[in-house]
């Protein structure tokens, strides 16, 4: 090898054990300056635990509960009021005593937070305007109905029908036969009522529009079954149908000695319709309250006269439809035919709701009127087909 190589090996072999030699004494200085720290931080950490501690104990001594009654008693203003018994106190409550009085457990409920109490409890409303108890109209659909076209109804009828045809004699005059008529006319009549309301409350309230356009009608029909059964023909009064009717004939009853039944009634009015030759009833018209009465009728035995209660099927006494309405009066019956050749509806209009803003000054003020109409005529041509009548108690019973 070279001197000067090995002169250089030489060199660096020196300088390497001086920096070994420099590491190995920084190593040992490092150390002990680590050890030192860890201890001196070990050391603080236990006191700044003992201050903590003793921070936390005051804090808890401080904040122990005090009652309201131990605070207000250790008030000098307090004091004096209740030492004195007259002048004016007044304290501070805060921390413990402020809580006592403001903090207090309370169970919510539905009672408790107020049903109007609005955006709390959430609601169900259910859609729609519940009506009123209606009648349910029934003596419109007993009757026949057509069209017409025109604001009055001629018809003729026989006044004096023809006398019976005779055995006649061979070359000898026949005997000659006369018939009476007389004609005989109804005028259209208007019904028709309406109800103002304001276009703000149809346009919030969208249901109340829709229960005004089906109420209207139906009261308008309720006027049209009592002008059916009772109108009396004058102004713009319906000719009905008991006014036109025959009066029931009391002397076909039993004498009272014998004793009769309400049921007895109706069977003699419809001996009374066979008797005149008229058209044969389908239907009786009673009251609520006066078919009841008749369905409830006993024999002596205490059995039901017109069958078992558990029996299903329509309402019916010697083969007639019973209808009752309360727009039949109490106490009263009408035995009548539903056959065209009696009687018949004649509707000129039927029946139609209009809303206008076009009356008086609704248009300025945003009102409007519903109106609910129609027009008809009643046309009763066999007057002795129905016979109406009281239904009194049996003399007996």
């Amino acid at each position: 090898m070279p001197k000067a190589l090995e002169d250089q090996l030489a060199d660096v072999h020196a300088e390497l054990k001086t920096y070994f030699s420099k590491a190995e004494e920084e190593k040992k200085t490092l150390g002990l300056t680590l050890e030192t720290t860890r201890t001196a931080i070990s050391a603080l950490q236990t006191q700044v635990d003992a201050i903590d501690k003793k921070i936390a104990e005051k804090h808890a001594a401080s904040d122990a509960p005090v009652s309201l009654v131990q605070y207000l008693k250790e008030n000098e203003n307090v004091a004096r009021i209740m030492r004195d018994r007259s002048g004016r106190a007044s304290f501070l409550l805060e921390g413990k005593a402020l809580q006592q009085v403001m903090a207090r457990k309370t169970t919510i409920t539905s009672a408790g937070v107020g049903w109007q109490t609005t955006g709390v409890l959430q609601i169900e409303r259910i859609p729609g305007i519940v009506p009123e108890a209606r009648t349910v109209l029934k003596v419109r659909d007993l009757l026949p109905a057509r069209p017409t076209s025109l604001q009055v109804i001629d018809y003729v009828k026989v006044t004096t029908p023809m006398g019976i045809a005779s055995p006649q004699i061979e070359s000898s005059p026949k005997v000659e036969n006369a018939v009476a008529f007389t004609a005989y006319s109804e005028r259209v009549k208007t019904l028709a009522t309406w109800i103002p309301a304001s276009k703000q409350i149809l346009d919030d309230f969208a249901e109340l529009a829709g229960y005004l356009e089906t109420t209207l009608p139906f009261y308008v029909d309720l006027a049209e079954e009592i002008q059916l059964l009772s109108g009396d023909g004058t102004g713009e009064n319906l000719h009905g149908l008991i006014p036109q009717a025959a009066s029931f004939n009391t002397t076909l009853l039993p004498p009272p000695s014998a004793g009769w039944q309400r049921i007895d009634v109706i069977g003699r009015a419809i001996q009374q319709i066979n008797s005149a030759n008229e058209i044969d009833p389908t239907f009786v018209i009673l009251n609520p309250k006066d078919w009841w009465s008749l369905r409830l009728t006993k024999d002596s035995y205490g059995r039901y006269i017109l069958g078992d209660p558990q029996m299903i099927g329509s309402a019916n006494v010697f083969g007639l439809n019973v209808i009752w309405t309360p727009s039949m009066p109490v106490g009263s019956f009408l035995v009548g035919s539903g056959s065209p050749v009696a009687s018949e509806i004649r509707d000129r209009m039927s029946m139609q709701v209009e809303i206008s803003t076009e009356h008086m000054d609704f248009f300025v003020k945003n009102l409007v009127a519903i109106r609910a109409e129609k027009r008809l005529a009643l046309v009763v041509k066999r007057g002795a087909s129905f016979v109406t009548g009281t239904l009194n108690s049996s003399p007996v019973s």
